[in-house]
């Protein structure tokens, strides 16, 4: 896998990227706050207003009205003590109760006074053509006939108060119980209407002060907490922005990393296909050299032994001749060894079928082929992956050979997302993986061959458990 010097941006900028738009997300954290903790504040604000300036208006008014009654069941409570013998006030009392409200203080606060009977039946008003008729008894009524004193300001409801709702001013409206001086019993209801002028001034002088209190609370509220919120904002813009150029940082040497692991993978690759044609190169010129003159060596030995006059069972002459014999196998089999097959086009599958034939016709064994049902497996790789294939066969398959002598064997292989895995597996006696790689060369010099193509070697061993050398390799990079 070629690389170019253009790979690596070692200090290259990066570059701009485009800019979003202003939208809410994207907007600073304290910026979110002041329009959302606005409109909150405000409806808030509104919420506590309204119920603050009712419950002072409630509280005002009702004082209003028992002050008042308490004044005005003082005059109006004695004059109506005949209505409990009588269904109505006699033209005297009528008479002394309008020049009673026609005299001052009460002319100047009563507007006007409605004595009530039970069942809506008027028996004094202070307009005379509503006396003796009946009316509709209102929910306030009702309530002071149950004994409660009740008021409303400028809330002026029903027939009977046509008058009243004509005077065009604010009116106080107080429903009072009338009780009998003897037995206690409420033998009246006193309606009475009063002016409310002062009280309107009162109500809007109050509810001015409750709206700015209220105001001014939730405001210092706000700016405190987008204060805070600010300064939390600004310390998170910032480390945002640190933690962005940190990333950029990173990214850019993660890029140079796999730029620099991508040429190192090549150049491994590259040096494996070298040692092999050099191996192969080094077999042939062991195969031309030594081993030719070995065999020469052992002809001629026999042509000597034979003008000398030596019997072929002479122990010194057959001893030199077996180590004669014993060395031409040794450098034969050191060719076998360092010479692979030819590889270039082959398949995975026919590769690992190439070095399990291999060994069983050296060895005898014969291996089970667990990759013949395995999985689709990629039909190509490059050169330097199959030779990485071949010798992890091999190895695995002669470690099993001499560590586990007829021990079951198998090879196996399947394709997994974006990866080759292919296991090398007996059933023999195991061993303690740490002790074996560190002593012996032939794993640690698989591992690091394995490693220097961007695979990983694991080795699964416990006594008595057999083993399993598994290889695993990028089908990505493989491609």
């Amino acid at each position: 896998m070629a690389t170019t010097d253009q790979d690596i941006s070692i200090g290259r900028p990066a570059e701009p990227r485009p800019s979003r738009g202003l939208g809410w997300a994207a907007r600073p954290l304290h910026h979110r706050f002041a329009i959302a903790g606005s409109l909150v504040t405000l409806v808030g604000m509104a919420v506590i207003g309204t119920l603050v300036g009712s419950s002072i208006e409630t509280g005002v008014v009702r004082n209003s009205a028992i002050s008042s009654a308490v004044y005005m069941e003082s005059f109006i409570a004695p004059l109506s003590q005949e209505l409990v013998d009588e269904e109505s006030l006699s033209p005297e009392t009528i008479a002394r109760m309008n020049a009673l409200l026609e005299q001052a203080p009460l002319s100047e606060r009563v507007v006007s006074v409605k004595i009530w009977r039970p069942g809506g039946l008027l028996a004094f008003s202070s307009d005379p053509d509503l006396i003796g008729m009946t009316f509709p008894p209102s929910e306030e009524l009702a309530r002071a006939w149950r004994g409660e004193l009740n008021a409303s300001y400028d809330e002026l409801e029903g027939a009977e108060s046509l008058r009243e709702r004509q005077s065009g001013m604010p009116l106080l409206e107080v429903y009072n119980p009338i009780h009998s001086i003897v037995t206690g019993e409420i033998i009246a209801v006193a309606e009475f209407y009063l002016n409310a002028t002062e009280l309107e001034a009162d109500l809007r002088l109050a509810h001015a002060r409750a709206w700015v209190v209220v105001a001014l609370v939730t405001l210092a509220t706000f700016l405190a907490l987008f204060g805070i919120v600010r300064s939390g904002s600004r310390t998170i813009a910032d480390q945002t922005r640190r933690l962005k150029s940190q990333l950029d940082e990173l990214a850019r040497i993660s890029a140079q990393n796999q730029a620099l692991r991508t040429r190192v993978q090549g150049a491994s690759q590259r040096v494996s296909e070298t040692n092999e044609r050099y191996m192969r190169r080094l077999s042939a010129e062991l195969h031309d050299g030594p081993a030719q003159a070995l065999a020469l060596a052992s002809l001629r030995l026999t042509s000597l032994m034979r003008r000398a006059g030596v019997t072929p069972g002479d122990p010194e002459a057959q001893n030199l001749r077996d180590c004669l014999e014993e060395a031409l196998r040794d450098v034969r089999d050191l060719c076998s060894g360092l010479t692979l097959p030819e590889l270039d086009g082959k398949s995975v599958t026919e590769t690992l079928d190439l070095a399990t034939n291999t060994h069983e016709r050296r060895t005898g064994v014969t291996v089970e082929r667990a990759f013949r049902h395995a999985p689709v497996i990629p039909g190509s790789v490059p050169h330097p992956f199959l030779i990485c294939i071949y010798r992890f066969v091999q190895e695995g398959l002669m470690n099993a050979f001499r560590h586990a002598p007829g021990a079951p064997v198998r090879v196996d292989a399947q394709a997994e997302t974006a990866q080759i895995v292919i296991a090398v597996q007996d059933d023999g006696p195991g061993f303690d993986p740490g002790k074996r790689s560190a002593s012996g060369l032939g794993l640690a010099g698989l591992r690091e061959r394995i490693e220097s193509i961007g695979g990983v070697f694991r080795i699964d061993s416990r006594e008595g458990q057999g083993t399993r050398l598994v290889m695993t390799l990028p089908i990505e990079e493989a491609h």
